[in-house]
């Protein structure tokens, strides 16, 4: 399943279409769900015990999803998870929470509800007994507070948690949500003991030396694009999977986001995911316009998007190219109306952007550097264009970019920073790297290329000794390869480029 399809239960038919060319719907049902918090209680750590029976409802909607969860805290630690389960035909969470007489005594329980069906933490959570009265929320040994006859009742408040997936080195962030404490400290606690450099567009603004974060005036707003530095300040450090931030779920409707002439840092402030045009369809995009990630670009054609950036994600930042010589603002929709038409977009896409960006005889270092440019290129053999290799980009013998072609072109994004780099191209024929091109140089920010008019390479100018043959020549052993070494074991039918008993050659269709 591609994993760019927003978080939901999906039931769509799609036409296939099989041999015998007839078109056949095929049903396909499928359940997406996404990052589930890493809540869990150890009760062998604990003395003493006290319980909840009780309903979750958000929004006056009585949650029944058995992947949901609600987990109870002292503190900040988590003391008991439950989901709900049928019980005499309605639904209810029975939960046993976990604490020592001596210690945890009279402390109060916070609660967070998970809602697997959309993909959302709530961390800001209200508990009231079935008539709607307060119930008294501290821990006591062997409380029983709710029963299926009359269950307290969990409501979500406005508070959510976001959790951010980051890895060691550069990543662009943002926040969907906003925290009540902005400073870094109350932001980020768990990146504290590391060594963290964060910048936004204009300046190079916080930094913690592994200990504290400077400057003490510091503050990490939402809905702002961020380029953040991860290193370890000790030997041996393991980053969290999730780095969970908690605040107040923006409202999309009154977070605008500004675009001017040139590139702007964007923050994606959705907590789901979206495709590029969903997620753009209000920036009234303009030929030429284009978005890029760390690890992928779409340019805005006379077709709509195209590119090897298929969606934008929750915790990301992008960076958007305007060519529009006016200033303007746009909104991101609510994910809840475009998930049906999402999922079948996504399904009849059989790529997914993480594989179709994915190579295998390459491995770029992109997260070593906060910037990139971006290039579009068009791989030819004379008049056939090659469309199976994989292009690589190398600064100072050092892997900065790779990708595989995304249809027919090859959109390649190369980490750097600053600019003046000699930048040579490479790609793999009879089992050999070789440079096919070392004629630019990297700065941060340039694209070459566009889809309508890429960079062009011509990779008979740096071959010889290519032959070739007509589709239905009579050679039917099984000596047979592509550029990149790997073995058909037969002719090939399709046009193209091809080694055959260590020669090139040329397969050309038949008229």
């Amino acid at each position: 399943m591609n994993p760019l399809v927003p978080v939901g239960n999906y039931d769509v038919t799609i036409g296939v279409q099989g041999n015998n060319q007839i078109l056949e719907p095929l049903r396909v049902v499928m359940k997406v769900r996404g990052e589930k918090p890493q809540w869990t209680v150890d009760p062998t750590l604990y003395e003493h015990q006290m319980n909840y029976i009780g309903q979750v409802r958000i929004g006056g909607i009585l949650i029944e999803n058995s992947e949901s969860m609600v987990a109870a805290f002292i503190g900040d630690e988590c003391r008991g998870v439950a989901s709900p389960e049928r019980v005499r035909g309605a639904t209810y969470v029975t939960m046993t929470v976990y604490g020592n007489g001596d210690t945890d005594a009279g402390k109060p329980v916070s609660f967070r509800i998970w809602d697997a069906s959309a993909g959302i933490a709530y961390t800001d959570v209200n508990i009231n007994a079935f008539n709607g009265s307060p119930v008294d929320n501290t821990f006591r040994l062997n409380a029983v507070r709710g029963s299926f006859d009359q269950p307290v009742i969990w409501t979500k408040g406005d508070n959510v948690e976001q959790n951010l997936k980051l890895t060691t080195n550069w990543n662009w962030v943002s926040l969907g949500v906003r925290p009540a404490d902005q400073r870094p400290a109350a932001v980020f606690p768990l990146l504290t003991p590391w060594n963290v450099f964060i910048k936004d567009k204009t300046s190079a603004m916080i930094f913690s030396n592994g200990n504290s974060w400077m400057p003490e005036d510091a503050r990490i707003q939402a809905a702002t694009m961020y380029k953040v530095k991860i290193t370890p300040a000790v030997e041996g450090q393991q980053l969290p999977e999730q780095v969970p931030v908690t605040g107040e779920q923006l409202k999309l409707s009154e977070t605008p986001v500004t675009l001017t002439l040139g590139w702007n840092w964007i923050g994606y402030t959705p907590l789901t995911t979206m495709t590029v045009g969903e997620a753009l369809a209000a920036a009234n995009p303009q030929v030429g316009d284009c978005v890029k990630s760390q690890h992928g670009i779409a340019f805005y054609s006379q077709y709509g998007w195209e590119g090897s950036l298929k969606a934008l994600e929750s915790g990301h930042g992008y960076m958007y190219n305007s060519t529009a010589d006016k200033e303007k603002s746009f909104v991101y929709p609510d994910a809840t109306g475009t998930r049906r038409a999402a999922a079948r977009r996504t399904l009849l896409n059989a790529e997914s952007q993480s594989e179709s960006q994915k190579t295998r005889l390459f491995a770029p270092t992109v997260g070593n550097y906060p910037d990139n440019m971006s290039m579009v290129i068009a791989l030819k053999d004379g008049e056939q264009s090659v469309d199976t290799c994989e292009v690589a980009a190398y600064i100072g013998g050092e892997c900065r970019g790779a990708t595989r072609a995304n249809g027919g072109l090859y959109y390649l994004i190369i980490a750097g920073e600053g600019s003046g780099q000699s930048l040579e191209l490479r790609t793999c024929i009879d089992g050999e790297t070789v440079v096919i091109d070392n004629t630019q140089t990297y700065i941060s920010d340039v694209n070459i290329g566009t889809p309508w008019n890429p960079y062009v390479i011509d990779l008979s100018e740096m071959r010889t000794g290519i032959s070739t043959i007509a589709a239905d020549d009579a050679d039917n052993d099984s000596d047979w390869w592509t550029l990149q070494g790997f073995k058909i074991g037969r002719k090939p039918t399709q046009p193209g480029v091809y080694i055959h008993h260590g020669k090139k050659v040329t397969i050309k269709r038949v008229k």
